[in-house]
């Protein structure tokens, strides 16, 4: 029977003992978290985070009763203590107490008895003279052990060091535990009945079913069977307020997961909200640069089609100067031919004025007039003739005889009219050609026909 109560005390002392609580989650996630982190710490060098990572894993591989994980992982932590106390000794040696009474712990718990006692007590050496919460931690481990191996003497002994060490240890579920079986493995009954009453009043509630059970126990040694009936009552009440509180706590725990899922939901939809709204600026950006480049591309294509139109036009300028050029240089060299030729035909002319004074043209000559005049200005008198129907044969001759530039005199002889009677016949030729001709010298006016 006392067997049974020493394994159910040591799982609450396991609890009890520990100086660094691991995370309430026991998913697997968590886990796997932790040792992605430890593979970046590792590689950092930062001993200190290493062994804080290793404490934690250690925890939840005890979570998960993987004893050999755990005390794997409690041995890392003493490993990376010693590095650290070779730059820190104090604070090393610190880490390395707490690494080794956590190991102590594991092998308390396998049963393994000798090597825990071996840890515990090295825990206790390593610890400095100033912890002295810890100091009297590790002296009720050595305690539990000893409580385990039946041992009540050395039980005793530990227990009363650990009050001297840290007089307010006795305060703690654990000494109070301890104590009350130590007494009950003494065979103490006489104290351990004095001091269960209080000791159940002021431990917690996990710490009052244990001594309420081992009350209990020792009502039914001594056939006390209405206190013991009395103890089992209060027992199950307990009991039910522990389920309660655990139901209590693990639905605040499943709610707090609830909301860290949905939490966990909400950042990775903004996370997702987020990447869509980059790919949209990413992609608006891409499309203002690239309709950007095109019209910069267009822009320049439309300026070089814009400075070749200006080029083409400017050269059709210069063609079309150089045309006017060349076409007014013909006329000069046209009209000067035609005044050398002139000068060439108006001897014949003198040689056809009569005893009058007047110049009498045979049809023959009026008939070569026009010849050189389509001769030197091609198509003269078919263009005149077109343009303008109304015109007799005469008109045109007179037409011809103004492009030779005959003067007033000259066409006074051929026509046989005062010089002053030349002006009037121009004139009446101006309005038979055009009408509205008015500042234009009739001359002018014929030249549009020389090509």
């Amino acid at each position: 029977m006392k067997k049974l109560f020493l394994v159910i005390l040591i799982g609450l002392f396991v609890s009890c003992v520990k100086v660094n609580n691991a995370p309430l989650d026991e998913e697997d996630g968590e886990l796997v978290a932790l040792l992605n982190e430890l593979d970046k710490c590792q590689n950092t060098g930062d001993h200190e985070q290493c062994f804080k990572l290793y404490s934690q894993i250690a925890a939840e591989y005890e979570k998960k009763n993987l004893t050999e994980l755990q005390k794997q992982y409690q041995k890392k932590m003493l490993s990376e203590a010693k590095v650290i106390s070779n730059n820190n000794k104090v604070y090393g040696h610190i880490l390395m107490a707490e690494a080794l009474q956590q190991l102590a712990t594991a092998y308390m718990v396998e049963g393994i008895l000798d090597s825990a006692s071996i840890e515990a007590h090295q825990a206790y050496q390593l610890a400095p003279k100033d912890t002295l919460d810890f100091r009297a931690q590790t002296l009720l481990l050595l305690a539990q052990i000893h409580l385990m191996a039946e041992e009540g003497d050395s039980v005793e002994h530990y227990i009363t060091e650990a009050k001297s060490v840290y007089p307010k240890v006795v305060q703690t579920d654990l000494y109070r535990i301890t104590h009350a079986y130590g007494l009950s493995l003494q065979n103490r009954n006489e104290d351990l009945m004095a001091v269960l009453p209080s000791y159940i009043s002021e431990c917690g509630i996990h710490g009052q079913a244990e001594l309420t059970r081992l009350l209990m126990y020792h009502h039914q040694e001594a056939n006390q069977w209405r206190e013991a009936y009395d103890d089992a009552i209060n027992l199950m009440d307990i009991t039910d307020s522990i389920a309660r509180s655990e139901t209590s706590e693990n639905m605040a725990r499943i709610h707090e997961l609830q909301h860290e899922r949905q939490m966990e939901f909400q950042r990775a939809e903004r996370k997702a909200e987020q990447a869509r709204l980059y790919v949209i600026i990413i992609a608006v950006l891409l499309l203002l640069l690239a309709a950007a480049v095109a019209g910069l591309f267009y822009r320049r294509k439309a300026r070089i089609a814009h400075d070749k139109e200006l080029e083409a036009m400017r050269l059709s300028e210069t063609a079309q100067a150089n045309e006017n050029l060349v076409r007014e240089e013909n006329i000069k060299l046209q009209r000067l031919y035609y005044e050398h030729l002139y000068a060439i035909i108006l001897p014949i002319l003198n040689a056809h004025r009569g005893k009058s004074g007047h110049i009498n043209l045979e049809e023959s000559s009026w008939e070569l007039i026009e010849k050189n005049t389509d001769i030197v200005l091609p198509g003269f008198t078919s263009r005149l003739r077109r343009q303008h129907p109304t015109l007799t044969t005469e008109d045109v001759r007179f037409c011809c005889l103004l492009m030779m530039r005959v003067p007033n005199a000259l066409l006074a002889d051929v026509y046989g009219i005062a010089p002053s009677s030349v002006a009037v016949r121009k004139q009446r030729m101006k309005k038979k050609l055009d009408n509205d001709m008015q500042n234009q010298t009739i001359e002018d006016y014929l030249n549009q026909y020389m090509i």
